[in-house]
């Protein structure tokens, strides 16, 4: 194992097998009253109020706020409500750095004096993504980690990315078993050789249904597949509820169809297909932790932003067979769009 895979190995496990840790950790200007507030008042829902306090704490240099910015500038379902109709430079002004056409993500204003600002940033970078990873693991950003994990498609990333991960999968998240997996396959195909023991996931996950749980959090089965498969569909609807990124389509589902939770969270995450996996997570979940996130004001509406427009997506009838499973849903997420809006 190379060196620097010791050392952020080391630091994985450290703030993984104490948690405290990383959650004690503060970026500057986290403590901040103002940006306390300006996060009171997003989870609140009063967008328009807490973009423009984010964006005034941004200019006076507050990295804290600088990085939800940047996040939320990235989410349409977490702003467009309330930016889209702006003029163009208001648009930019209130989001980003306003410099050039479409300006500069406040990202490149903290990196370098934040690590979690490098670490976001250099995660979407070939050749940088492996470090990067670990360190957002560390900082407390493990959603998004596994997002970047799972885009790695080099062999040699994939390799270090395996090294540094390899030993502490135990202490990982259910979500990170596909990901695992994904990353032994690119790095040795088949050869699990030097991963005996203790590390042979598959196996391992394979036995204790983890890699159920895995796979609806990247993939959820489409409408086709489940009504082909009574067996299938019971499968799903009986993890619907272990799924933790599901957890805010869940607890609408058990609000609004309380008899039929399960069946109208299946039909709900086939449906936000387009958001991609963990699309419903914080902006930022060492800022704003996801259950602190998930049982906020905002949280009904930014799940029904992330939906495609239920009437418009039905207008030519069921085609899809969706009603089929749970007809619930399409009732309470339409009457859901008409107070908040919807996606695309």
């Amino acid at each position: 194992m190379r060196l620097t895979s010791l050392v952020a190995t080391s630091f994985l496990c450290l703030f993984i097998a104490n948690p405290a840790a990383a959650e004690s950790r503060k970026v500057e200007g986290q403590t901040a009253p103002q940006f306390s507030l300006a996060v009171e008042e997003w989870l609140e829902g009063r967008d328009l109020l807490a973009l423009e306090s984010l964006a005034k704490l941004s200019r006076e240099g507050n990295i804290a706020a600088q990085i939800l910015l940047a996040s939320i500038a990235t989410r349409g379902n977490m702003h467009a409500h309330v930016t889209a109709d702006l003029p163009h430079k208001e648009r930019i002004a209130l989001l980003r750095i306003p410099k050039g056409l479409s300006g500069k993500s406040w990202l490149t204003e903290a990196e370098g004096k934040e690590p979690l600002a490098t670490a976001l940033l250099q995660s979407t970078k070939v050749g940088e993504k492996a470090a990067a990873i670990v360190a957002l693991i560390e900082l407390g950003e493990i959603q998004t980690a596994l997002i970047a994990a799972r885009s790695v498609n080099s062999t040699n990333e994939a390799i270090e990315l395996t090294d540094a991960l390899i030993g502490i999968e135990d202490q990982l998240p259910d979500e990170a078993a596909s990901v695992l997996i994904h990353l032994l396959n690119l790095a040795y195909s088949d050869e699990y050789g030097r991963y005996t023991g203790s590390a042979r996931i598959p196996q391992r996950l394979a036995q204790n249904g983890s890699l159920n749980v895995s796979e609806l959090a990247w993939f959820s089965p489409g409408p086709r597949e489940l009504l082909d498969s009574k067996e299938r569909l019971a499968e799903v609807v009986k993890l619907s509820g272990q799924v933790e990124s599901w957890t805010p389509m869940y607890e609408f589902c058990q609000k609004k169809c309380t008899s039929s939770a399960g069946e109208c969270t299946v039909v709900g995450m086939t449906l936000l297909w387009g958001v991609g996996p963990f699309g419903l997570r914080s902006p930022v979940q060492s800022l704003i932790p996801n259950r602190l996130y998930w049982s906020s004001a905002r949280i009904e509406g930014d799940l029904a932003r992330s939906a495609p427009d239920i009437s418009r997506y039905f207008s030519d009838g069921d085609t899809d067979g969706v009603a089929k499973i749970n007809a619930c849903f399409i009732d309470a997420m339409k009457a859901s769009q008409e107070t908040h809006g919807y996606g695309g």
